[in-house]
């Protein structure tokens, strides 16, 4: 395996202490896109919110310091859980924060879970976007948001690294996924056009906008 590829297999599912030094490079890498999502999302106290892919919880630690809103993150790995435990051990046992290894593609939540969810980087590693689409609309309430942040495929070509295992997708993809999931779909420009938030509100019924 090359370096290249080994780098991308961390950040997609961090393990080990090369899994600790990974995320620990995300955070670094994704200060302004974590700055761009919190403006985004505009909590309010009441608010339930899903981190999906949450790493070692770092915004998620953010988010519970300046919000009375109620959290939970959801990852692959375990070892990144475990961290993402240490880093929000004060929310988890208040009540506050839920924590769970789990897939996003198939989610143990009931059908209208969340206010609002999020995922900062992660698309790149699902395994099927447009069913991950669905079921991503299926635990929001009704006009639940979701927001989508990710680098844009101009930016991701400069790292050697997302040349291995980095799903890449159109504006026009990502798009046309989310409105056949059945959000209406804006997308914003951040840092200087490098970046994409894609901001999804759950409309009542699913809809196919190829036919």
């Amino acid at each position: 395996m090359s370096l290249n590829s080994y780098i991308s297999k961390q950040f997609s599912n961090p393990t080990g202490l090369s899994g600790k030094l990974m995320s620990l490079i995300m955070n670094y890498q994704n200060q302004p896109l974590y700055t761009e999502i919190i403006q985004f999302l505009s909590l309010s106290d009441s608010d339930s919110v899903l981190d999906i892919g949450c790493g070692n919880g770092y915004v998620l630690n953010l988010l519970a310091r300046q919000y009375n809103s109620s959290f939970t993150g959801i990852d692959t790995s375990p070892s990144i859980i475990q961290a993402a435990f240490r880093r929000n051990h004060i929310f988890v046992e208040n009540g506050r924060m839920k924590l769970l290894c789990q897939d996003v593609n198939s989610m143990p939540f009931a059908d209208g879970s969340f206010h609002k969810a999020y995922s900062i980087n992660t698309v790149y590693f699902w395994d099927d976007l447009n069913s991950t689409m669905f079921e991503i609309w299926r635990v929001l309430r009704p006009n639940g948001v979701f927001m989508n942040t990710l680098y844009s495929n101009e930016t991701l070509a400069t790292f050697a690294h997302t040349q291995y295992g980095y799903k890449q997708y159109t504006k026009e993809q990502l798009t046309i996924a989310g409105k056949n999931a059945g959000f209406s779909v804006h997308v914003v420009p951040v840092l200087h056009g490098t970046a994409y938030c894609f901001l999804h509100q759950k409309m009542n019924e699913h809809y196919n906008c190829t036919n």
